[in-house]
């Protein structure tokens, strides 16, 4: 009888020994092994079953990668741009820090305006929207033959648009007149905050992403232009170590002031955060969007030098760019500077950028940010 018992109590031991050395192996596991490589999930008290979280479907225009239900909203797509006021009066911008690429350039008098394109996020308030000039045309239909909207538009544009033609949602007939509040679900209106405040008329209109897709849909834009050339992208933070440090950028389109541009290394992250002006200190402040507060951020900034001329016999001294053909470029990433060329065959082609040995650039996954500066001024970009 007692060798009975004491057979029993072994094989409650052997049991308690065995749960416990199951729960130190899943322990073990869950504390000390990474989640992300964590690809099953141990069940001992039936088949293990496969948990991997597959992400390998790319953003054609940022090469950051997403599951497929992720990729659902936006898969086959065509990008939606929006020209984005940035008068000082037009400030905070909203909608910014979901762009996927944000061009930047003189519209006039040395004031840069912004032409944003969405694919993966689409904001319910973007702007203020402003005008369009011919050479940002030259961008949109770049990526991809995008939508766009803006608000008005230069002689020379009016002409690219009909002709080209170009996917304008503003000759659409867009009623954006309408004072409200906002957020709304129309596709455009007026911001009841600053025209009451005596912001001129021209620096108080938003848009709805979002709600501008389904009409450029039902206007039978939808899809997905398949000639579109996607740059190479890299998951290697080392391959340009040995390039100068990039630290601090400063950009002085036409000159230093409200209108300068500045993006600082942030390694925490491996990102650049983006400032705008100066404040009366004479500190670059940071660029931060309206409706959240966050500043903007980005993986990968370029510096494009390009030709700008005044359109000879405007009646507004506007401008163009030579965004066709070829010329010199900076390219910061990982806290590095790498100088390079660009490359722009046609109208509709993708512009290319190359290192020095001809060799395309690799670019981190992440958001872009691509200041473009006349070529004279190439001593105005300063890199610390």
């Amino acid at each position: 009888m007692q060798l009975e018992l004491k057979r029993k109590g072994y094989s409650y031991i052997a049991v308690i020994g065995v749960i416990f050395a199951i729960a130190a192996v899943l322990i073990a596991v869950w504390f000390f092994i990474p989640k992300e490589r964590i690809n099953k999930v141990l069940n001992p008290f039936g088949k293990n079953k496969d948990t991997q979280i597959v992400k390998n479907i790319p953003n054609p225009l940022t090469g950051i990668l997403y599951t497929e239900e992720e990729s659902g909203s936006w898969l086959n797509k065509r990008p939606i741009g929006a020209m984005v006021n940035n008068h000082t009066d037009a400030r905070p911008q909203s909608g910014l820090i979901y762009a996927d690429i944000v061009y930047e350039m003189v519209a006039e008098g040395g004031i840069t305006r912004y032409l944003a394109f969405f694919l993966t996020q689409d904001p319910l308030k973007a702007g203020p929207i402003r005008s369009i000039r011919e050479y940002y045309l030259v961008l949109v239909k770049e990526l991809g033959d995008a939508m766009i909207m803006h608000i008005g538009w230069s002689p020379q544009a009016l002409v690219a648009i009909e002709s080209w033609p170009v996917r304008s949602l503003n000759r659409l007939g867009l009623n954006c007149e309408n004072v409200l509040p906002d957020p709304t679900d129309l596709d455009c209106w007026r911001n009841k905050s600053r025209v009451d405040n005596d912001i001129p008329w021209e620096h108080t209109a938003y848009a709805n992403i979002s709600q501008l897709r389904k009409k450029g849909e039902e206007a039978g834009w939808q899809g997905y232009d398949e000639t579109f050339v996607v740059w190479s992208f890299k998951d290697d933070v080392s391959k340009y170590g040995t390039y100068p440090s990039a630290s601090e950028i400063y950009i002085d389109f036409w000159y230093e002031g409200d209108y300068s541009a500045i993006f600082k290394y942030n390694a925490s992250d491996n990102s650049y955060l983006r400032y705008l002006g100066y404040d009366q200190n004479g500190q670059p402040q940071p660029h931060r969007d309206a409706e959240t507060g966050e500043q903007i951020k980005i993986r990968n900034v370029i510096v494009q030098f390009a030709t700008e001329t005044a359109i000879s016999g405007d009646d507004k001294n506007r401008l163009d760019y030579e965004l066709e053909g070829s010329g010199e470029a900076y390219i910061f990433m990982d806290g590095k500077k790498i100088d390079a060329t660009w490359n722009k065959s046609s109208r509709a082609g993708r512009t290319l950028f190359y290192d020095m040995n001809g060799t395309p650039i690799q670019f981190n996954r992440g958001k872009f940010w691509i200041s473009i500066v006349p070529d004279r001024n190439k001593t105005q970009v300063e890199i610390y």
